[in-house]
């Protein structure tokens, strides 16, 4: 009985959730619960759920059909329900808050060992909360120290929320580095530079002017030693700098032990000595992030469009691509450039926009995971940054890579904290397109080899009537790979099926597109094949598969006066077949009559035997 109760509970929420979109947001409902800020932080995919006493029974069996219940306060009633990959947050918010039962539901906010930072201008970095920096602030624990090389216009070495953060030398000079004139003297004379590695990694909890993304941690001594900045000045005051001048930067900055080059410049044409630089910096083990750029195009923008750079994309409060940033296949991943408060020269602080402010988050995001796990390649540091992001709005349908998102710093640190396990890396479909009834492969790809036992991952279609995908496919111990099969059902018209891979909290998503078989006309058949004059039969055509939106006319004729059949006779759209009424009159003698219908240059007959 309780299979048949769960698949009408299915139903009802299945009925519900299409309701959703038009309710207020679950974190703002008209009467909720508690009050809390829109940006407080809180666990990803997990919800707090208070029930009334002695009404257990329906609410518990609603939070195992939408997750698992991950724990359990009997004296004040509550759970922590994990939810499952394919269900939001809003939808089982909205689905356990109708529920009979139920007093709340609200995320499970995060508390933290002494307080956020006291930074005054924390509260006003929107960016830090969307790439949940503050939780990933909680987990860092760093146990070496990383150097991110700021290959700009120079740093203002003396801004209070930088002097602290700068790497120096035994003698307390800045370690930097000017291009510009072979110097060591890299002061910022333009302020862009100053801005960029205020985002990456100003003083944290400093009573001063705002956080930047790496790093700190309440319970962590010292924490500000961990990720240190070094100038790298290569554009003069103006902004601009040769690409020999960038090329050298990069260079000094990987010869002198820099472990992250953040570039937040560009330009529109490449060349083989910048290319030459950015991979001896890759094969010396640097991981190299670079702004996409700002023109609003796919164009590539270099050094960005090359291989072993990350080329970031920026996104606004709404996490929506900004309408100036690059975009295309090349570009790896997106972070806040909107708006952007930052340090600026002269103890200054300003808000900027662009792909150069994005950078840096990206930046800073690498130097507080590589700290905290040093055994890291850039390349799976890469992995990590790459893969563990959230979804994106695309503008005006402006997109980056397939599969690729907004920064999560935090859903990185979870990740390369176990480095030994793998992650969901890809999902590709191949062929990406297919004729109804034919099938494609998709391929799962993790991050490292699958564990014993192996590694499973849940499969999902956002449209079952035409493209069905297994339950899960595992990928076998040892292998970083796994294929399952996807099968199609006719369509009427061309149809975009939505493909989602799950595991532990990653998700990936590829595209199937199922055109229309291509239809022809199968059969004419009469009944009864024998009528005697002035009586009626039935004709039916019948087509190799179901008709395309707008139906399908078929054309009609009859080779004898004797039996008069309509001109034409349409088949409506997702039918197979349809019939006509074949009259007849009387004669003085028998005659066979043949009737046939014509489609798209196929024709089919059939007799029909008129007596007298």
């Amino acid at each position: 009985m309780w299979r048949w109760q769960l698949l009408a509970l299915w139903a009802w929420i299945g009925l519900f959730v299409a309701g959703v979109a038009q309710t207020p947001s679950w974190l703002f409902s008209e009467e909720p619960a508690i009050a809390v800020a829109e940006d407080a932080p809180y666990v990803p995919d997990e919800l707090v759920v208070g029930v009334e006493w002695g009404k257990h029974p329906l609410p518990v069996h609603m939070m195992n059909l939408l997750g698992t219940i991950r724990a359990e306060n009997p004296a004040i009633q509550s759970f922590v329900v994990k939810l499952a990959p394919q269900v939001t947050m809003e939808q089982a918010a909205e689905i356990l808050r109708a529920m009979p039962g139920v007093r709340y539901v609200e995320p499970n906010y995060i508390a933290y060992a002494f307080a956020v930072p006291n930074d005054p201008g924390f509260g006003q970095q929107y960016g830090l909360s969307r790439i949940q920096a503050p939780l990933a602030w909680d987990l860092w624990q760093p146990q070496r120290v990383v150097y991110i090389a700021i290959i700009d216009t120079g740093i203002d070495s003396n801004h209070p929320d930088l002097t602290n953060m700068m790497r120096r030398h035994s003698n307390g000079a800045v370690y930097g580095y000017n291009t510009l004139n072979n110097t060591t003297n890299a002061l910022d004379d333009n302020g862009h530079g100053t801005h960029c590695a205020g985002i990456a990694a100003a003083e944290i909890n400093n009573s001063i002017g705002i956080a930047g993304v790496a790093a700190w941690n309440p319970a962590v001594s010292n924490a500000r030693d961990y990720v240190r900045l070094m100038p790298v000045k290569v554009l003069g005051s103006n902004g601009s700098g040769t690409l020999d001048a960038v090329a050298r930067g990069i260079t000094w900055a990987a010869d002198n032990g820099a472990h992250i080059l953040s570039l937040s410049l560009g330009a529109s044409s490449g060349a083989q000595q910048l290319q030459d630089a950015v991979n001896y910096a890759w094969n010396r083990g640097c991981l190299i992030v670079a702004a996409a750029g700002n023109s609003g195009s796919n164009a590539p923008r270099y050094p960005g469009y090359y291989t072993n750079c990350i080329a970031v994309a920026a996104t606004d409060s709404t996490d929506t691509l900004a309408s100036f940033s690059q975009y295309g296949s090349w570009v790896d991943i997106a972070a806040p450039g909107v708006n952007i408060l930052s340090t600026y020269p002269n103890n200054r602080y300003v808000s900027q926009s662009g792909t150069s402010m994005a950078c840096p988050h990206v930046a800073g995001a690498a130097a507080l995971l590589w700290s905290h796990n040093p055994s890291l390649t850039n390349a799976q540091l890469r992995a990590a940054l790459e893969t563990n992001v959230d979804s994106y709005n695309p503008y005006n349908g402006r997109t980056i890579a397939p599969g690729a998102g907004r920064l999560n710093v935090y859903r990185a640190l979870q990740a390369v904290s176990a480095p030994n396990q793998p992650s969901l890396s890809g999902l590709s479909l191949n062929p990406t397109t297919v004729t109804a009834g034919s099938t494609a492969t998709g391929t799962v790809t993790l991050t490292a080899p699958a564990p014993q036992g192996g590694f499973v991952v849940n499969l999902t279609s956002s449209n079952t009537a035409v493209a069905t995908v297994p339950t899960s496919v595992t990928v076998p111990a040892g292998a970083t790979r796994a294929s399952f099969t996807v099968s199609t059902n006719a369509v009427s018209s061309t149809t975009s099926v939505t493909i989602t891979a799950s595991a532990n909290g990653v998700s990936r998503q590829a595209t199937l597109t199922v055109n229309p078989a291509v239809v022809s006309l199968q059969s004419l058949t009469i009944s009864p094949t024998a009528v005697w004059g002035g009586q009626s039969a039935i004709g039916t055509v019948t087509l190799s598969g179901p008709a395309p939106a707008g139906g399908i006319v078929v054309s009609l004729r009859s080779n004898s006066s004797r039996a008069s059949v309509p001109s034409s006779i349409t088949i409506p759209a997702g039918a197979t077949s349809a019939s006509f009424t074949i009259r007849t009159r009387s004669g003085f003698t028998v005659v066979t009559v043949t009737i046939t219908a014509t489609y798209n240059g196929v024709s089919r007959s059939a007799q029909l035997t008129v007596w007298y």
